[in-house]
């Protein structure tokens, strides 16, 4: 592998594990926080896709309202769309995620919390309810969605290319981790998420309201997924089952560094993206890199079950 090759390897690693980490830092942040395993976290990042396609896309809203119209019998034709940029794209995938996670939460996760297996099976059928709302309303095509001009190209630096989207996305995930920083350790609402996590009962009868914590830490959470999906969107393509595609390898992530680690899901993301390009462009083959990607963290996990980064915890007795 030649500098230029190593270069090349390097850049697309970064963004995908970028990718990674804002997937697997909401995973880690519902369960740091609720202790729950949300299984419809992919379909986050597909909702968050589809925005992108909806807001950039002038035959979005045109295909959406046909489809819509056909399920109710009608013959509904619009040619309007929006055709806006990936700029506004970004924040209103966030907002509209988020909303989605929030009704998600008081509408159904509220009521399960304590017992695992209904919410893991819950949120199961949830994503599968996603999935099929979005390929009745638009349909199992890919949907391509289009960069703006000025993130297209690549850079030249010294003589080894550089996408400008790859560098854009490093650069988004960057602007989110500083967020989560900001709002975790910077505000009152974060220091009410981090003493719910440490001691719910005690932060309860202290007065903070721990269903409103819940409420809003799940749609942040969901939120980053639609941000990560966002983006990826204009990586690669928009379909219904994308976020299956990708919440497998968060899964990965989140059980490598330990449940709730927040620390830990950057580090985790980022070692598990590199480590998986690098694999990928040494092997030449996508599927074989995601095999031994699983076979080490497998390994990992045998030696520490916990996780690499898991925190001790105590117990009051």
């Amino acid at each position: 592998m030649n500098s230029t090759e190593f270069a090349e390897a390097l850049l697309n690693s970064l963004s995908f594990a970028s990718i990674l980490i804002l997937t697997a830092l909401g995973l880690s942040i519902t369960f740091g926080v609720m202790r729950v395993i949300n299984m419809a976290h992919g379909e986050m990042l597909m909702l968050g896709a589809y925005t992108a396609y909806l807001v950039e896309e002038p035959q979005a809203i045109p295909v959406l309202v046909r489809n819509l119209g056909n399920l109710l019998g009608m013959d509904w034709r619009t040619e309007f769309g929006l055709g806006l940029s990936l700029f506004v794209a970004i924040p209103l995938a966030f907002v509209r995620v988020a909303f989605v996670g929030y009704i998600m939460e008081v509408g159904l996760i509220r009521f399960l919390y304590g017992r695992p297996l209904d919410t893991l099976l819950a949120t199961w059928g949830v994503s599968l309810i996603l999935q099929q709302a979005v390929l009745l309303l638009f349909e199992a095509d890919l949907k391509p969605v289009h960069l703006p001009r000025v993130l297209e190209g690549t850079w030249e630096v010294g003589g080894i290319p550089i996408s400008v989207y790859r560098v854009f996305i490093v650069f988004v995930t960057l602007l989110c981790l500083l967020a989560v920083y900001l709002w975790f350790y910077r505000t009152s609402f974060g220091l009410k998420i981090r003493a719910v996590t440490q001691n719910r009962s005690m932060a309860s009868a202290l007065g903070i309201s721990t269903r409103r914590v819940d409420a809003l830490t799940f749609a942040f959470a969901s939120g980053l997924a639609g941000v990560a999906g966002c983006i990826f969107g204009h990586l690669y393509t928009v379909k219904y089952n994308m976020g299956g595609d990708y919440v497998l390898e968060a899964f990965m992530v989140v059980i490598l560094v330990g449940m709730g680690q927040l620390t830990g899901s950057v580090a985790g993301g980022a070692l598990i993206g590199t480590g998986e390009g690098f694999i990928e462009k040494l092997l030449v083959n996508a599927s074989m890199a995601k095999v031994v990607t699983l076979l080490v963290v497998i390994a990992i996990i045998m030696i520490r079950p916990s996780g690499l980064f898991h925190a001790k915890e105590r117990y009051n007795d």
